[in-house]
């Protein structure tokens, strides 16, 4: 009767039946039955869905709520809604994916294979608290078959137009063309940048702590916990700290002389005590990106070009997924494997060295 979500044992219903075979099957096929039908008060798909939602999403970003508000409302009621809990079954599901696939826009059109996945996703999701509930014993989603999706291709811009980028902001606007630099040196996400303070820099071992980030909430931004809720610290280098001191310098003109550590670093505020909205900023690095006339590229992008830039030539995995601040290598190895040289090729050489060693042998006999 699926796994006991606390211990991860299999969970058994057992019944002993005196009587013939007959009988005995005919009494597995009723026990079967009545166990499938044992959280009856489950209620029906939407229900779980409203009661999912306002469980798990006080801990998203809003950007988060209103996208998986979206896919509940227009896509999972409208389909399973109707539909029992404990009677969802995987062939309904992958049913629902046929469906979207063929044609389950708004217009007729077909979804792409991306958005069903994330359809696959919320479902999955809410229906693992369903069985965490005990709604039911076993999640219907998790052998379902939704549509395979490549995965993004890394487009990080290159040194050359990230350095005509910088060159073409500084003379009008220093203070972001520090944010872009620093960015593109520690790999820090907007919300990290935007988070920052003046106490999480170590002027004097040349070293950043990334502890918090500033995102887009429900009604305004605010302040949270890094994406994977921990704290973790970059070596900077010295031109970037030297940018950073001026714009220290810059921000003490602004606050008549004084900056208080608990200043944010990229504010328009004199007193440092509102960072800029993240909106704006993707909005400003737009901007420039488009006056620079350096190519098409996002914001995140210069995330991927310090990790992609440092793997190329030959940086520790472990040392970059530390700067990006990931949990595991893994995950670095999973985004960023492709960028990392030498092993193949040095594999390559040596299965031709064997090849060779093999041909001059027979040619020798």
């Amino acid at each position: 009767m699926g796994v006991n979500a606390s211990t991860g044992s299999e969970r058994w219903a057992t019944k002993t039946v005196h009587g013939t075979r007959r009988f005995a099957t005919a009494t597995l096929a009723e026990f079967v039955e009545d166990a499938g039908y044992a959280r009856l008060r489950s209620g029906t798909v939407a229900d779980l869905l409203d009661r999912w939602m306002s469980q798990a999403s006080s801990a998203w970003s809003s950007t988060t709520v209103v996208q998986t508000r979206s896919v509940v409302e227009h896509h999972l009621k409208p389909q399973l809604g109707h539909l029992r809990v404990n009677k969802l079954t995987t062939v309904d599901i992958d049913a629902m994916y046929l469906h979207l696939f063929r044609g389950g826009g708004r217009d007729g059109s077909p979804l792409a294979p991306g958005t069903v996945h994330r359809i696959h996703v919320v479902l999955h999701r809410a229906l693992t608290q369903a069985v965490r509930w005990e709604w039911i014993w076993l999640n219907p989603a998790a052998n379902a078959s939704p549509p395979r999706v490549a995965p993004a291709e890394i487009r990080p811009p290159t040194p050359d137009q990230l350095q005509r980028l910088v060159a073409s902001v500084e003379a009008s606007d220093p203070d972001f063309a520090t944010y872009l630099w620093l960015a593109a040196s520690t790999g820090a996400r907007r919300s990290q940048m935007l988070g920052l303070r003046w106490a999480d820099i170590d002027f004097a071992h040349s070293a950043i702590g990334f502890s918090r980030a500033y995102v887009d909430g429900p009604v305004v931004p605010v302040l949270r916990a890094t994406k994977t809720h921990r704290t973790y610290r970059v070596a900077v280098d010295d031109e970037s700290m030297l940018r950073l001191v001026d714009h220290y310098r810059r921000a003490m003109e602004r606050g008549s002389g004084a900056v208080s550590g608990q200043a944010f670093v990229y504010t328009a505020d004199a007193e440092g005590g509102a960072p800029w909205l993240p909106n704006r900023v993707t909005k400003t690095f737009i901007g420039h990106r488009r006056r620079a006339g350096v190519g098409e590229f996002r914001l995140h992008d210069l995330r991927h070009f310090m990790a992609t830039q440092m793997l190329a030539h030959g940086v520790a995995v472990v040392t970059v997924a530390q700067r990006l601040g990931h949990a595991r290598a893994s995950t670095t190895l999973n985004v960023y494997g492709h960028c990392v040289p030498g092993a193949d090729r040095d594999a390559a050489d040596y299965i031709a060295s064997l090849l060779s060693a093999e041909a001059n042998r027979v040619h020798a006999c």
